[in-house]
């Protein structure tokens, strides 16, 4: 064998014995060094296995809060529509009640006050009382305004109020005379504003249905008597058969009339 091959035999141990000591060293680890690889491995499992377990514990609460969610998101919903349903039928109820004469509402306003008038007579009577006043207001209201369309309203509902009056006075002495006495004013009232007014048949309407009314209840209160007697069996026959019971002996006039 030659120098030549010496040489490369001793270069290749060298390197045999470098790669042993590198194995040693990095592949085959000593036991402080296979502690610490143990122990990064088992650390890294158990953070991987916590956050898998929260995760998993995240699915498991998220189902049965949902159902909360949904309710109380549910019942948010329905509180608020019913509560807008509320307001919108306040505001409604508000507007009516205030609507003036010749508005949309105002025909249900006056429909409204007519129908909850109280059922006892007198009570009712005074209520009567107070629409008409109420509708002869704004009529005056509504002519130093100039609005005529309010103008025409309110006068159409004080002519309904003043029948609707006449007939719950019934035949009752006092209530007819006090509503008698009511219209005679309001007529003078709306006299006056025909006067300022003369284009406006509403008012003239509205005087007549007034007229009417107190015409009615003077019918009323002070009935009509006969002008002239009954008649009896005719002519003078009947004059001589008065006579004829007073004791006269007359056979013509006590016959009902002169004999041929």
């Amino acid at each position: 064998m030659s120098s030549h091959d010496d040489h490369d035999l001793t270069a290749l141990n060298r390197l045999e014995d470098l790669l042993d000591a590198y194995s040693d060293a990095r592949l085959a680890p000593r036991t402080a060094i296979l502690a610490r690889i143990r122990a990064n491995v088992l650390a890294e499992a158990a953070a991987t296995s916590a956050v898998a377990a929260a995760e998993n514990r995240l699915r498991l609460v998220e189902p049965r809060r949902a159902p909360s969610t949904s309710f109380g998101a549910r019942f948010a919903r329905a509180a608020f529509a019913l509560g807008f349903a509320a307001m919108l039928t306040l505001g409604t109820s508000l507007a009516v009640l205030a609507a003036p004469p010749g508005s949309p509402f105002y025909n249900a306003r006056v429909f409204i006050e007519t129908a909850t008038l109280p059922a006892q007579a007198e009570a009712r009577f005074e209520g009567h009382e107070k629409l008409l006043e109420e509708r002869l207001d704004e009529a005056e209201l509504a002519a130093a305004s100039g609005n005529t369309v309010a103008l025409a309203a309110a006068l159409d509902a004080y002519q309904d109020e003043v029948v609707a009056a006449t007939a719950d006075a019934g035949t009752d002495a006092d209530r007819l005379a006090h509503l008698q006495a009511m219209l005679a004013e309001h007529t003078a009232v709306l006299t006056a504003l025909a006067t300022r007014l003369p284009d406006q048949s509403s008012i003239e309407h509205a005087i007549d249905s007034s007229s009417k009314a107190i015409t009615k209840i003077e019918a009323k209160t002070h009935p009509a008597r006969p002008s002239h007697p009954p008649q009896g069996g005719g002519g003078q026959g009947g004059a001589g058969g008065g006579q004829g019971n007073d004791g006269s002996n007359d056979d013509g006039r006590g016959g009902g009339g002169e004999q041929p």
